[in-house]
């Protein structure tokens, strides 16, 4: 079997020793009510796995070097083994709960970002909108500038003329020019102007002077509608400055939480790491109990009949070849082999090396796998619970062959083992040590 392996400092087939086992708590940050409760049972049980896990590994110290890849299914489940099988599914369910809860962080991550994409771009929509509103606001400023201006020289223009008009209504007054005199000018501009001011001394003096307040009145208009412009402009630059303020603190809020998620994300990924190591460091202590629970049941290779046969399984002999009376039939019958008594799934190994000819279900016999030996020699082994060997495989003495069980015709757990030559039947016991 293949283990992924995290990061870790050991190699497959090396010692474990207490340096090789950290077992550190990832610090968790506070979360999201919904999600805190399933978020704390995690934690309670990876520390309690982690508690399972160091004194199972510790323990396994005992035996020595640990070892790997042992074949599944080789040995009945114990207790130990089974408690070991159970914890470490559950890191395997605190892996999967974790990577979960990471998925949904990280969709929750990837929203956040899209929000603060579409902040950017408000934020950038609403500048571009205060530039606008700055360019008007010179625009505005500039053409007040202009009419200002023009007003201050229209009001120059209109006061000198004023002026002018007073002295001329004086010397007009006191006799200085008589209307006769202006025919005598060798200026004609002079004289036309003259007639025009002695026209508003003598009648139309006030229709010019309201002409030239009405004009000065329509350039105040424009200055002030100038200001107004500018006054406008200015506002609307104040409310997108506060609008934009207001993005600005909306992002900086965002930003923190997506400085909060990917810290949750980070937590998540450590947690996700520590429960595969768990599940790594749980498969190497079941493969530990597995061996040795091999090593205690493994077959005395040196008790073998003068054939070179061993025995295939540990138990009593419950039943011997020849005739006797069917468990299941209460019929007297020819029983072609010899029975051993077992234990569910304690392991069968080959007699002898050879070849499976044969291996799986077959009417009475259930699950049987049949080895073919040199001489030729076939030897049977009937009512299995587990195959572990297929057609054609060359087995060793001694190697596990299946599990014990009681399949077929069979009133219980027990192995019924049968040997051939020439395909006659033969009493095992001539074969098998005594």
């Amino acid at each position: 079997m293949v283990y992924h392996l995290p990061p870790m400092v050991m190699e497959p087939t090396g010692t474990l020793s207490a340096e090789t086992i950290p077992f550190t708590t990832v610090p968790l940050r506070p979360i999201p009510t919904s999600v805190a409760s399933s978020r704390r049972l995690l934690v309670w049980r990876a520390h309690r796995l982690r508690a399972v896990v160091l004194v199972g590994l510790m323990a396994s110290l005992l035996t020595g070097t640990l070892l790997v890849a042992v074949p599944a299914g080789a040995v009945k489940d114990t207790d130990s083994i089974r408690d070991a099988r159970d914890r470490r599914e559950s890191a395997k369910g605190l892996a999967a709960e974790a990577a979960e809860a990471l998925g949904l962080v990280e969709a929750a991550d990837e929203q956040v970002s899209d929000a603060l994409h579409a902040l950017d771009d408000a934020v950038a929509l609403q500048e571009a909108k205060i530039l606008a509103a700055r360019q008007a606001i010179e625009a505005a400023e500039a053409e007040a500038t202009l009419r200002w201006v023009q007003a201050e020289e229209i009001s120059v223009e209109v006061t000198d003329l004023r002026q002018r008009i007073r002295e001329l209504a004086v010397d007009v007054y006191i006799g200085r020019i008589r209307p006769g005199n202006l025919l005598e000018s060798d200026d004609l501009t002079a004289g036309v102007r003259r007639a025009a001011i002695l026209d508003a001394v003598t009648g139309d003096r006030g229709d010019l002077v309201d002409r030239m307040r009405a004009l000065e009145s329509d350039l105040e208009d424009v200055a002030r509608s100038a200001d107004d412009a500018i006054i406008d402009a200015q506002a609307r630059q104040r409310e997108l400055e506060s609008s934009i303020l207001v993005l600005d603190r909306r992002i900086a809020a965002k930003e923190n939480v997506k400085g909060e998620l990917q810290s949750r994300i980070t937590d998540y990924e450590a947690e996700i790491r520590s429960f595969e190591r768990q599940e790594y460091l749980m498969a190497i202590l079941i493969d530990n109990l597995i061996a040795e629970e091999l090593r205690k049941s493994a077959p005395d290779l040196t008790k073998e009949s003068g054939q070179g046969f061993i025995m295939p399984m540990e138990g009593r002999l419950t039943s011997w070849f020849g005739p006797r009376m069917h468990p299941i039939f209460g019929t007297m019958r020819q029983h072609n082999g010899v029975d051993i008594g077992c234990v569910r799934g304690q392991p069968i190994w080959a007699a002898k090396a050879g070849k499976v000819i044969f291996a799986g279900m077959k009417s009475g016999y259930g699950n049987v796998v049949l080895i073919e030996h040199e001489g030729p020699v076939i030897t049977l082994y009937a009512h299995q619970e587990d195959l572990l060997v297929s057609t054609g495989y060359q087995i060793d003495k001694g190697e596990v062959l299946g599990r014990c069980g009681s399949t077929g015709w069979s009133t219980g757990p027990h192995l019924h083992f049968e040997v051939r030559t020439g395909g006659e039947p033969k009493d095992p016991m001539i074969v098998l040590p005594g």
